[in-house]
C-alpha cells in the first residue's frame, strides 16, 4: 500500500511538473491542476500544503530528472565532453517535441518569481546553484581526463556551458531553426574546447 501511495504521487508531481513547465507557476490555476492531476483542490492542499507547495515538488523532480539524464549521458560514454553532447543533443533535438517548452524549467521559475514569492524564487535559485555545481565536479573531471585545458577553473567551464545550453535552447524557438540545432551544438562544443 506504501509503494502505491509513493507512486502515485509521484505520477501527480511529475504530471504537475510538466503543466507548471508549460504555463509557469502564476498562469496556472487550481482548476488547470485539478484538470491535470485529478485531485480535488482539498486533496491537492491535503497532500501537499498548497499550490505552492506542490510546485516546490515538481521543481525539485525536473532538476533531478535533468541530472539523472545527465547522469546516464555520462555513463554512456568513456570522454566527459562525448556525453554532456549526448544530453546538450537529447534535450534540444529528441525531447524538443515531447517537452512541454523549450526552455529550461529553472530558467523559466528564475525568471518569474520576484520578491513578492521569496520561497520560490529562493528554490529556483539554489537549485540553479546545485546543477552549477553538479556539472562543475563533471567539467573537474574532463580536465583530469586531460579533454580541456586547465587555464580556466571547472565552474568557469560550467558557466561558460550554462550560457551556450541556455542560449541555444532559447534560440532553437525560433521557427525552421532545427535544421541549425546539430550545427550549433558541435560549434557550442568547439568553443568550449578552445577557451582559455
Amino acid at each position: 500500500m506504501v509503494n502505491k501511495v509513493k507512486f502515485e504521487r509521484d505520477a501527480v508531481v511529475r504530471t504537475a511538473s510538466q503543466l507548471f513547465w508549460q504555463k509557469g507557476f502564476n498562469t496556472t490555476s487550481t482548476r488547470d491542476l485539478q484538470d491535470a492531476i485529478n485531485m480535488r483542490p482539498g486533496s491537492i492542499y491535503a497532500a501537499f500544503g498548497s499550490k505552492e507547495g506542490l510546485y516546490c515538488e515538481a521543481l525539485k523532480d525536473y532538476a533531478l530528472q535533468m541530472q539523472n539524464k545527465l547522469n546516464t549521458c555520462l555513463a554512456a560514454h568513456s570522454k566527459v565532453l562525448d556525453g554532456l553532447t549526448m544530453f546538450v543533443t537529447q534535450v534540444l533535438i529528441e525531447d524538443q517535441h515531447h517537452a512541454p517548452s523549450n526552455l529550461c524549467m529553472l530558467i523559466k521559475a528564475n525568471s518569474e518569481f520576484g520578491d513578492d514569492q521569496p520561497t520560490l524564487k529562493t528554490l529556483s535559485q539554489n537549485l540553479l546553484g546545485q546543477f552549477e555545481e553538479f556539472l562543475s565536479i563533471i567539467f573537474t573531471k574532463a580536465q583530469r581526463q586531460g579533454e580541456l585545458a586547465e587555464d580556466l577553473t571547472a565552474l568557469e567551464y560550467a558557466r561558460f556551458f550554462q550560457i551556450q545550453f541556455t542560449g541555444l535552447r532559447s534560440y532553437l524557438n525560433r521557427p525552421n531553426s532545427n535544421r541549425l540545432a546539430a550545427g550549433l551544438i558541435a560549434q557550442m562544443f568547439l568553443s568550449l574546447q578552445l577557451l582559455k
